[in-house]
């Protein structure tokens, strides 16, 4: 593959793919959610108020990004008035004691107020618990206190926060990526706004992908691979950017270097990001394709040695055509469309090969003689790791 060396005028570089707080220029399918956090802040500045906020949904849907967009677009609009201060706190494996201090860092920073954090380390909790309300009430301007990851929270502690905010005058915004436990649920009605982000689409998916892409590179990235990324994510996990953005990750030394590469090495990168097979189902696999027929197996091989050598991520349903033909012919079996048609669902019931979520081609018709309605597939399996089970099957 050949990286094509146009010049994005648009890209930021690195850190639209590794800052963890990076805020996209314009956030996409998400503006009903921006625009509605937005007014309910913007509101709550005005009228000088404060709020409990949650936003729920699976890690790397998007709801830190909706944050810090719209927090980002309160600071700019505010221009230096009625100043805006966040504060960050990751809630993940950490224990009432850690929280606190984690709080009181991030607030002495904010005030600069030169605190000797180890003289408070063997403080009692409610010692600790005065001196943060003490802090933020000295706070003039509004304060948004982020708690990332309420799921690791104790109910008991949960609501304290909760409390706090309240008692201290600040807005807290709660994110939880997992279902909130039994006792936790209750404290729903302590909160002013709820909101459950959903999923995305394929095609929303592979835009939000494409976007990250053109943000962190200044040269053209093939927008195959990203459509296969946006596949395998869609397939083996659920539609969220933040997945496509480990994989991209993962890609990126690479994609940055400009340099010629091989896809499949690509494709090996993409795919260790789900663990498809393990070594234990690699012989199932294995098992499973030496009991099938003689056809079956010419046609897997055909199969790996297209992708092998086209170093395309997908096949179209009239290229997997050919390679059944072929085989066919290989063996002088005679063609039966009906036969072809078992064996591509065969190859996608047992994990080889997927039907492509993509948007089909608006040329593209389904003959009336092919029963299967997709344009373009994808090996759910490096093509390498497929002709390896093929080679073994024929060399034993």
């Amino acid at each position: 593959m050949i990286v094509k060396p146009n010049i994005n005028k648009n890209c930021i570089g690195p850190k639209a793919l590794f800052d963890p707080n990076f805020i996209p220029p314009n956030l996409l399918y998400r503006k009903k959610e921006e625009k509605s956090l937005y007014s309910i802040l913007n509101d709550s500045i005005s009228d000088d108020f404060c709020l409990n906020i949650l936003y729920q949904g699976i890690d790397g849907i998007g709801k830190k990004a909706i944050i810090n967009k719209v927090i980002n677009d309160l600071l700019i609009q505010k221009n230096g008035y009625n100043q805006i201060s966040k504060v960050i706190i990751d809630c993940r494996d950490k224990n009432l004691e850690e929280l606190m201090f984690s709080l009181l860092t991030e607030l002495n920073t904010l005030q600069t107020l030169n605190l000797d954090l180890n003289s408070l380390l063997n403080s009692k909790i409610s010692y600790l618990w005065n001196i943060c309300k003490v802090i933020c009430k000295k706070f003039k301007n509004p304060l948004f206190l982020i708690f990332n990851n309420v799921e690791y929270l104790e109910p008991e502690i949960f609501k304290k926060f909760l409390h706090f905010g309240k008692e201290t005058h600040l807005t807290l915004i709660s994110t939880v990526n997992k279902i909130l436990r039994p006792k936790t649920m209750d404290l729903f009605s302590e909160f002013d706004f709820k909101k459950k982000l959903n999923y995305f689409s394929y095609q929303e998916l592979y835009d939000i992908l494409k976007q990250r892409v053109m943000l962190t590179f200044s040269h053209e990235i093939d927008k195959e691979l990203i459509k296969y990324i946006t596949d395998l994510i869609c397939e083996q996990y659920v539609p969220v950017p933040g997945k496509g953005i480990e994989i991209l990750r993962d890609l990126y030394p690479s994609l940055k270097s400009k340099t010629n590469f091989r896809n499949f090495e690509l494709l090996e990168i993409c795919q260790s990001e789900f663990d498809v097979f393990q070594i234990s189902d690699e012989f199932s696999m294995l098992s499973y394709i030496a009991e099938e027929d003689l056809l079956s197996i010419i046609f897997l091989d055909n199969l790996s040695n297209y992708f092998t050598s086209k170093m395309n991520y997908y096949i179209s349903l009239n290229e997997l055509q050919e390679l059944y033909e072929v085989s066919c012919e290989n063996l002088e079996y005679k063609k039966n469309i009906s036969e072809f048609d078992n064996l591509v669902k065969a190859f996608i019931n047992i994990g080889i090969l997927k039907p492509s979520k993509r948007t089909f081609n608006k040329k593209f018709t389904y003959p009336s003689n092919k029963p299967i309605n997709n344009e373009f597939f994808f090996l759910l399996l490096n093509p390498k790791q497929l002709k390896i089970i093929i080679d073994t099957i024929f060399n034993s």
